[in-house]
């Protein structure tokens, strides 16, 4: 399943609002929480000082017991001090049992919180202080709590807590938190969008690179990146070196075309493959050498001028060069009016001296079409004569370090050149060890063995003559 792709200006957008989400945050957490708690702890300490300072001088010490003095708590809590709003205070013994006469409400601030429990202590006070004392939270109130000790002797002598408003404090934090909301989005906006404008200059031309490269891929060697060259960045030097490299490609593609003009493109290949340009060393293999040569082209040339001899070679070549690729073979080389073919090298091909026969017949076949054509237009036509040998030769670069041809050589490729020097116009002749390949598909006729140059013995030829009807049809 591909996974699916996500915008790099998206990625720039989303790390660039993180990073300023990050920073508010910490901006917020500093300038405004950290104060905040701060001013809460304040208060606190306010409320014990103020709780250290008047509990004491509420307190009546008899002989037996140790009691508040409630109207000093109750005027404590209704004259709450500046900073140190108390909404009640409730008074605990110190059998834990609630004392309703020390412990006071504020009803107008109560009000502020919670209507019916302020109607509700006008009307019973003490179920008030009941509900309170259970646990009613209230909104913006917060308990402080405070045990109550005499002295050391007398240890414990009950439990304090007041319900001190924070609604202040809260109403400043609310205010500081939307500025830094406010703030925060403002900033927001403006990262993303500015991220997205930075996201789309560097992609816009990473998307055009990225294109280019597909085409590359394909084989087009005309892309180039002009919006992003100009640019003096790392995304300007990628765009540069993209341009340099498809012309670097393109020149190589041209050489490799011009290349495969003067050599078949197998040899190209193999030539472009090498990692040692100067490898000379060569490998025994198996080839079928076919040897072409224009029969009666001394006589012919020399009553055509010069350019006139060459358009008659390059036109009857045209069909050679046609006939050998379609047949899976190589032109190794022209030697003058003379061809040399072969099958089985560079590249390893099957039935290698059946595809050569085909191909010597086809060439007669299309060479005489166009010798046909040419009477047609009163021009000067000529024939082919044609030898095939099938054996072991060394295939691999021959010549000097300065100028290497890729060829074969052996008494297989010298053979194949002697049968073609036999051969009369429109001729192909086959040696044994071709005709033992290509016996039962090709008809053709046994020739009386002859003396061939560098041979001991005569050599038993054979003349193809064309394919048998079976393998024709």
């Amino acid at each position: 399943m591909q996974r699916r792709r996500f915008p790099l200006r998206l990625k720039i957008a989303a790390f660039a609002a993180a990073l300023v989400a990050v920073a508010v945050g910490a901006v917020a957490v500093s300038t405004v929480i950290v104060p905040w708690k701060q001013k809460v702890a304040a208060q606190d300490r306010l409320a014990t000082d103020l709780i250290s300072t008047a509990v004491p001088l509420s307190l009546e010490v008899r002989m037996d017991e140790v009691r508040l003095n409630a109207s000093r708590i109750q005027d404590m809590v209704v004259n709450s001090p500046h900073g140190v709003p108390i909404v009640y205070a409730l008074v605990w013994d110190a059998a834990g049992k609630l004392d309703e006469k020390a412990s006071a409400v504020n009803g107008q601030l109560l009000q502020n919180f919670s209507p019916a429990l302020a109607a509700l202590c006008v009307a019973e006070v003490s179920r008030c202080l009941e509900l309170l004392a259970l646990g009613k939270r209230l909104r913006g109130v917060r308990p402080v709590p405070m045990k109550l000790v005499l002295d050391r002797n007398r240890g414990t002598i009950g439990r304090l807590e007041l319900g001190i408003s924070t609604v202040a404090l809260d109403a400043e934090l609310r205010r500081e938190l939307w500025r830094d909301g406010i703030v925060l989005l403002a900033t927001l906006l403006l990262a993303v969008l500015g991220a997205l404008a930075m996201g789309g200059r560097i992609a816009r031309p990473l998307g055009e690179l990225s294109w280019a490269m597909g085409r590359l891929e394909l084989g087009d060697f005309n892309q180039r990146i002009s919006s992003a060259e100009q640019a003096h960045d790392e995304v300007g030097d990628l765009a540069r070196a993209f341009n340099h490299m498809a012309v670097g490609l393109k020149e190589r593609e041209r050489l490799r075309g011009t290349l495969g003009r003067y050599v078949s493109g197998d040899v190209a290949d193999r030539i472009l493959e090498e990692h040692d340009d100067l490898a000379l060393t060569g490998e025994l293999r198996r080839v079928t050498v076919l040897f072409l040569d224009v029969r009666g082209f001394t006589q012919v040339s020399e009553h055509l001028r010069p350019t006139e001899v060459l358009e008659l070679l390059n036109e009857y070549f045209s069909v050679v060069v046609d006939r050998v690729v379609a047949n899976g073979g190589t032109v190794n080389k022209f030697i003058g009016d003379a061809a040399m073919c072969l099958w089985g090298a560079p590249r390893s091909v099957e039935q290698p001296e059946r595809a050569a026969v085909t191909c010597a017949l086809e060439i007669q076949e299309h060479g005489a079409r166009l010798s046909a054509d040419r009477a047609r237009r009163q021009l000067t036509q000529v024939g082919f004569g044609i030898g095939i040998n099938s054996g072991e030769a060394v295939a691999g670069n021959l010549g000097a370090a300065r100028r290497l041809e890729y060829t074969v050589i052996g008494d297989a490729v010298n053979l194949a050149q002697r049968l073609e020097s036999q051969a009369r116009a429109g001729e192909v002749l086959i040696s044994e060890s071709v005709y033992e390949k290509v016996a039962e598909w090709i008809e053709t006729s046994a020739r009386e063995p002859v003396k061939l140059k560098g041979k001991s013995a005569p050599v038993q030829l054979w003349e193809a003559k064309r394919l048998k009807r079976a393998e024709a049809a």
